[in-house]
């Protein structure tokens, strides 16, 4: 971990040379981390307000496939390859402070070794640094676990350390009373008040935390404010997100408890990067705003024109259904097609059943006996209906009756009629009286 944090310690120690303050070294140390690290933000912030401009056409996909997941994201997935967008682009910048703030941490709890590079070996058991302290009446067991409480004895004795290694440097981190190399205390009732020239350490040193847990939730609350005011901006479920306790209350409870844990220097890096990125952010959110509004506004204009043409075509279909019935095209299922038939069929069976039944239970016209479907699942009994009646399977007795008499109404008047020959010359004699 000393390997990763040293090249901090050496800028820390290198603005320190120049100021001579380590509360200046502190601050100049924040704000040059910030600049290396605003390309990083400025590309989260830009994916970020894309994203957000995208919220409505998010939340049109949303609504259209909430039946189909995996539809859904595959249509999620395509705008934001179209818009150039990756869903966890805010992921990284939220990330990258919190390895610079363990790097700074271990620089701060080890001047001697990470910031001025004081070789280990004299530190250790048996070092030139390590004996001379011992033989001075420094508590030796405790520099393995902080180096500051040795390095502020060493200040104080340089003379005699001072040949012993060429990297040693005096450093005072006392500015304006306070001692930013000490640890806060909550317990602000424990100091001694007898002396008012104690009263402003002891309060300083607790102001600190405090004011890191209030510089973050302004932050958070000046960002949540900010995204109001970005076009396709969703108020209602910022309005949640700003009210929600673990928004209000996580950011600024977290400030205070490190805070109060480190060294005051770690509280004053707290601030300032608070601060610094709040300023940042603000800048940045009115930027590309006002270059991504011609493209908000091209991508809104768009998406209202497609939804005016899917609108027009469902008016046209819900009129071309009132005027013919349901229409098939081609691109209508076989299954689809047969499916109407079979209601077509059930329909005529049931008006058939309703007109000559009606006081039996359901008719079913496929049903001989027990088997529901003896004569097919499609069977029609007005397929070929003589006036209503099935010849199959009703009463055709009248029918044959009526045939019959029209048949021999046909068959008499076709009959030759009986010829008597009574002018013939060889006519029957009259009888005879």
């Amino acid at each position: 971990m000393d390997t990763i944090a040293r090249p901090f310690g050496l800028l820390l120690m290198f603005l320190y040379n120049i100021t001579h303050n380590y509360l200046i070294s502190i601050v100049l140390f924040t704000v040059i981390v910030k600049l290396i690290l605003m390309p990083f933000q400025m590309k989260s912030k830009k994916g970020m307000m894309r994203q957000q401009m995208l919220q409505p056409q998010i939340q049109e996909i949303q609504k259209k496939h909430a039946a189909n997941q995996q539809k859904m994201n595959e249509e999620l997935q395509r705008v934001y390859r179209e818009a150039g967008v990756s869903p966890l682009s805010g992921c990284l910048w939220s990330l990258l402070p919190f390895p610079i703030l363990i790097a700074l941490y271990q620089a701060i709890r080890k001047p001697l070794t990470v910031m001025m590079g004081v070789p280990k070996e004299l530190l250790a058991a048996g070092g030139a640094i390590y004996e001379k302290l011992s033989e001075l009446g420094f508590p030796v067991n405790t520099i393995a676990q902080s180096q500051i409480t040795a390095t502020e004895f060493i200040n104080s004795h340089f003379s005699e350390f001072a040949g012993l290694s060429d990297r040693l440097r005096q450093m005072n981190f006392t500015v304006l009373g306070l001692d930013l190399s000490a640890t806060p205390n909550f317990r602000i009732w424990t100091y001694d008040w007898s002396e008012p020239s104690r009263w402003w350490p002891a309060v300083g040193l607790f102001l600190i935390p405090i004011l890191a847990a209030f510089f973050m939730w302004l932050s958070t609350k000046i960002s949540t404010v900010l995204q109001k005011g970005l076009p396709g901006a969703n108020i209602e479920q910022l309005e949640k997100q700003s009210n929600s306790m673990l928004m209000i209350i996580m950011g600024p409870v977290m400030s205070l408890w490190f805070a109060f844990v480190l060294p005051a220097a770690m509280g004053v890096y707290w601030i300032v990067n608070s601060i610094v990125s709040l300023l940042v952010d603000v800048f940045l959110t009115k930027f590309y705003a006002r270059t991504m509004l011609a493209d908000f506004a091209e991508q809104e204009a768009a998406r209202k024109a497609r939804e005016a043409e899917l609108e027009a075509k469902r008016e046209e279909a819900e009129r071309r259904r009132a005027e013919s019935g349901e229409i098939q095209t081609d691109n209508t299922s076989a299954r689809r097609q047969r499916n109407k038939k079979k209601q077509e069929a059930a329909d005529r069976a049931l008006e058939w059943q309703r007109a000559n039944n009606p006081g039996e239970p359901r008719y079913e016209p496929s049903r001989v006996g027990n088997r529901r479907y003896a004569r097919g699942r499609s069977y029609d009994p007005g397929r070929y209906s003589f006036n209503g009646m099935d010849g199959a399977t009703g009463d055709t007795s009248e029918i044959d009756s009526e045939l019959s008499e029209d048949m021999m109404e046909r068959l008499e008047r076709a009959a030759l009629p009986d010829v008597q020959n009574d002018s013939s010359p060889e006519g029957d004699a009259p009888e005879e009286e």
